[in-house]
């Protein structure tokens, strides 16, 4: 029986990580940076530390990672002030009907607290979460389990009680790491035969998914 529901953020409930993308992929021209699609669909469900990390051991302890994350971000926010929070679809429905349901709702992004807190309310999306886990808040954030064990820990709920919707292999390895059961709705990344492991069911929207659910058709 589902008790509980973990949602990842970008990707999961917001469009950003297609804006995440193209924010690299313009500033990695600027940088005449040549393997630049190779950086970002490794970095995607990781958090800012580990990404910079990545790119450290990729372009070198000399590139100026600190200065690039800066013109990153900029951009980042100025798509963001331009078009609104970019809620995926499905996203508001599947919300409600947890809520009137009474799960137990989860956040566990890999973004940071002041990120992930700017986004939810932004969308009005706050009143819907009883624990909300960001990536500085833990040690060791995705692929690592530490994220949704603390996400669990908050929800007062065992690990088979709960499901977890991801959309990178990051996060997936990290909520299956963690016992829960992953279910992936691709986005940036489409779904390969390499991750069949980490993957309990797969929709190709929340739509799709919460009509499943609605149906009983999502078991655990």
């Amino acid at each position: 029986m589902i008790d509980g529901v973990i949602f990842d953020m970008d990707g999961i409930l917001f469009d950003t990580e297609k804006l995440i993308n193209e924010c690299f992929a313009e500033v990695g021209v600027e940088y005449r940076i040549d393997n630049m699609d190779y950086i970002i669909e490794s970095c995607v469900g990781l958090t800012t530390s580990e990404t910079k990390k990545f790119c450290k051991k990729i372009l070198g302890e000399d590139f100026p990672i600190e200065e690039m994350f800066v013109k990153i971000r900029n951009r980042m926010e100025i798509k963001l002030a331009e078009g609104g929070m970019p809620v995926k679809p499905g996203v508001y429905l599947m919300l409600e009907y947890l809520k009137a349901n009474r799960y137990v709702i989860a956040l566990a992004s890999s973004s940071s607290r002041k990120s992930v807190m700017h986004h939810i309310e932004e969308a009005n999306m706050t009143e819907y979460f009883s624990v909300i886990i960001a990536g500085d808040e833990v040690e060791r954030g995705k692929p690592e389990p530490d994220i949704y064990l603390k996400a669990l820990e908050k929800m007062n709920l065992k690990k088979d009680a709960v499901i977890a919707f991801e959309d990178s292999p990051n996060g997936l390895k990290s909520a299956t790491a963690a016992g829960i059961k992953a279910i992936m709705i691709p986005d940036q990344i489409p779904y390969s035969k390499d991750l069949e492991s980490y993957v309990f069911e797969r929709f190709n929207s929340m739509t799709d998914a919460l009509e499943a659910l609605k149906k009983g058709e999502i078991k655990i």
